[in-house]
C-alpha cells in the first residue's frame, strides 16, 4: 500500500493510499509512513485495537458538508426533507473557512451534499477549494445540472467522485425507465472527463425491482452502486409506501455476492467501511466519534439520522470553531453505545451477536421515530429480517 496521507492515533495510524481507501497500522510504520515508502499493510496491521472510553477518533474520517437543502425536487423519501433552503445558510465565505478548519483537523473525506449542491452558484467553486485543502472529495448530486460547461470547470486529480442519485421509485422523482436513462446519460458524461463515478440508490418499494438494472448500467460505465434503503425519516414519514417490508428480503439480498457486496479479505478498507469497523471494535455508533454531519446553516450533528432528527446538536460553526465542538461537545452521543439498547435483550438476532456478527441498528434517531425511546432498537421489521437473512448465511 502506497501512503498518500496518515494521521496518528492512540492506537497507530490512519493511513490511506490515493484512492481514499484505508488501513490501520502499528506505530512501528512510522518511520515508512514518514519517507513515503510503500507499506505491507498485513504485515503492519494490529491484532489488536483500543483506545480510551468513550471512544471517539481525534478528526472524524468522514463529514458530510451539506451546502444548501435547497433541491429541485421532492423526492418522498428524502432524510432531510429537502425543497426550500435553510435560512441563514452560509455563503462562500463561511463554507471556505469550515473547509480549512477541517484541513486543519487533518479529516480525510468530505461528502458534498444538500438538497442539490450545484443549485448553489458558487459549487464550482466550493468543489475546487475542497480539492485544493487536499481533501477526498465525494459530490452527491442528481445530475440536473452536471453539463460539459460546469465539469470543464472542475479540476480532476482523481480525488473528486461523483455520486449520482438514482431518482427512480422516489415520489416525485422519474419513473424508473427515465432514471435509468438519466443515469446512463450523466454516467457518460463524467466519463469523458474522465471523474471517478458511482451510483447511490435510496431503495425503496418502487424500486428494489430494477436493483440488477442499476447494478448492469454501473459496471458497463466501470462504477460502483451503492445501495441505502429508505427509513421512516424525514419526509419518508409521510410516505410509508415507500418503505420495504419482510417481502422485500429476497429481492434486498439478490446482489449479494457481486463486486459490490462487501468482501473480506487483505484489501484496503473504503472510508466508509473505516468508519464501520470502529463502530464494531468500539460497540458504539460512528456518528461523532469517526464521523459527523454539518447542515448548511452550520449546525454540527453526529450524522445524517441525527440532524434528520434533530438529535444531539452539538454546536454550530458560526459560532464556535470546529476544532472545539468536535473535542468538546458530543458527550451526549459519545456515552451512548450498544448495551445501553434495550431491545438487545429480547432481540432474535441476539445468538448472532454472541459469535460476532455485526449489527448496526442500534440507532437512536430511528429508535426514537420507531419505538418513542431513543434507546431501544433502531430496526424495522425488514431490517430485522434482512439481517436475519445474513446472519443465517454466515453463522
Amino acid at each position: 500500500m502506497l501512503i498518500n496521507r496518515a494521521r496518528e492515533e492512540e492506537f497507530g495510524y490512519l493511513v490511506f493510499d490515493d484512492k481514499g481507501d484505508s488501513e490501520i497500522v502499528k506505530f512501528e510504520a512510522k518511520d515508512l509512513i514518514r519517507i513515503g515508502e510503500t507499506i505491507d499493510a498485513v504485515t503492519y496491521r494490529p491484532t489488536k485495537v483500543s483506545a480510551t472510553a468513550p471512544f471517539h477518533l481525534k478528526s472524524p474520517i468522514i463529514v458530510l458538508l451539506e451546502v444548501t437543502r435547497k433541491c429541485d425536487l421532492t423526492c418522498g423519501h428524502c432524510y432531510i426533507s429537502a425543497g426550500n433552503p435553510r435560512e441563514n445558510e452560509m455563503d462562500t465565505k463561511a463554507i471556505y473557512r469550515v473547509l480549512d478548519e477541517l484541513k486543519e483537523r487533518e479529516v480525510f473525506h468530505v461528502l458534498i451534499t444538500g438538497g442539490e449542491p450545484f443549485l448553489r452558484d458558487d459549487i464550482v467553486d466550493i468543489i475546487n477549494y475542497a480539492e485544493e485543502c487536499d481533501f477526498f472529495v465525494q459530490v452527491v448530486t442528481n445530475g440536473f445540472s452536471l453539463t460539459e460547461k460546469v465539469l470543464s470547470q472542475i479540476k480532476n486529480n482523481g480525488h473528486i467522485r461523483f455520486a449520482l442519485s438514482y431518482l427512480g421509485g422516489l415520489e416525485n422523482g422519474m419513473s424508473n425507465d427515465e432514471a435509468l436513462n438519466h443515469l446512463k446519460d450523466k454516467m457518460t458524461l463524467l466519463k469523458k472527463y474522465n471523474f471517478p463515478r458511482m451510483s447511490w440508490v435510496s431503495v425503496t418499494k418502487l424500486n428494489i425491482d430494477r436493483k440488477p438494472d442499476i447494478y448492469k448500467l454501473c459496471q458497463d460505465f466501470g462504477a460502483k452502486s451503492y445501495y441505502q434503503d429508505v427509513m421512516p425519516m424525514g419526509r419518508c414519514k409521510e410516505n410509508a409506501h415507500l418503505l420495504l417490508d419482510v417481502d422485500d428480503v429476497e429481492k434486498s439480498v439478490q446482489l449479494f455476492g457481486t463486486g459490490d457486496a462487501d468482501e473480506e479479505g487483505d484489501r484496503p478498507k473504503t472510508a466508509l467501511e473505516m468508519c464501520y469497523l470502529f463502530e464494531y471494535l468500539f460497540q458504539a455508533c460512528k456518528g461523532g466519534r469517526s464521523y459527523a454531519y454539518i447542515c448548511s446553516n452550520g449546525d454540527v450533528y453526529p450524522c445524517s439520522n441525527c440532524a434528520a432528527e434533530h438529535l444531539f446538536c452539538a454546536g454550530n460553526v458560526n459560532e464556535s470553531s470546529f476544532s472545539d465542538i468536535w473535542e468538546n461537545s458530543f458527550k451526549e452521543h459519545r456515552a451512548i453505545t450498544w448495551k445501553d439498547f434495550k431491545g438487545c435483550e429480547t432481540c432474535e438476532l441476539r445468538e448472532y451477536f454472541e459469535k460476532g456478527m455485526f449489527c448496526k441498528l442500534r440507532c437512536p434517531p430511528i429508535s426514537r421515530v420507531l419505538y418513542n425511546d431513543l434507546l431501544y432498537c433502531g430496526a424495522t421489521e425488514y431490517t430485522k429480517a434482512k439481517s436475519l437473512w445474513f446472519a443465517r448465511s454466515y453463522f
